[in-house]
């Protein structure tokens, strides 16, 4: 794999992000929905790709259509084989780059400030990790395993993927390939993107629901911000200065 298809397929990705950024901007539903940019990209991404467009380009290849271009979407969608594989191997290492630069241009906080901060986050998300991986290990062992064939580790996907999320199932991919499983990793980035819209979507529904039958103190039906709030834009006087 060349320099060249890497920077390529680098350059690509801030294509998506901006197109999706502009899609976020201009499109209503979703900023009522307030789906991030990322999620808008990953869906024009797959669109294109070889799942839909790629199969498109096939059936069209098979009845002798454009058979040169639609042979070669039909591998790669329209992004071609090339870039879908940087892109395939990019999650591992770019979950890296997430998580080391989530405290730029913080200040780190005080041992006590911190356990303050962490305390209650930390154990929320070991009770709610605690129960997925309870809940689907039930089903694989009782379930998954004996009717339907499917390796007992399944039952890590619903932590992995709905906790977890993209990241995680991601940087998972060697581990479901050391045993001898590496179809999970797929299935762990499906759940992880079910998890995430579910989560937006549904969750957008029960914040209005709340707001309008006064279930909340903290948002009320008639806080729905600016436009420019709505849209993803940060008010030039509410912008945080670079340090």
């Amino acid at each position: 794999m060349s320099p060249n298809t890497v920077g390529l397929a680098l350059l690509l990705l801030g294509v998506l992000l901006l197109v999706s950024k502009l899609v976020r901007v201009r499109w209503k539903l979703t900023q009522k929905l307030y789906l991030p940019s990322s999620i808008i990209g990953g869906g024009i991404a797959l669109l294109l790709g070889p799942d839909l467009f790629g199969r498109a380009m096939g059936l069209l290849a098979d009845q002798g259509i454009a058979v040169g271009f639609a042979e070669r979407a039909a591998e790669g969608g329209l992004f071609g084989v090339d870039i879908m594989s940087v892109w395939s191997s990019l999650p591992g290492l770019l979950i890296s780059v997430v998580f080391a630069s989530l405290f730029l241009g913080k200040r780190m906080p005080k041992m006590r400030e911190a356990i303050d901060l962490a305390g209650p986050n930390l154990s929320f998300g070991i009770t709610v990790a605690s129960g997925q991986y309870v809940i689907g290990l039930l089903l694989a062992l009782l379930v998954l395993a004996p009717f339907f064939g499917v390796p007992v580790i399944s039952g890590a996907l619903i932590e992995i993927g709905f906790l977890g999320g993209h990241g995680t199932a991601a940087g998972l991919g060697d581990t479901f390939q050391q045993v001898g499983w590496a179809e999970g990793q797929d299935l762990a980035l499906g759940m992880a993107t079910v998890g995430l819209l579910s989560g937006v979507v549904i969750g957008i529904i029960l914040i209005n629901w709340g707001a309008r039958r006064g279930k909340t103190s903290v948002i009320s039906s008639d806080s729905k911000g600016t436009d420019r709030e709505q849209a993803g834009l940060v008010e030039p006087e509410k912008r945080t200065p670079v340090r």
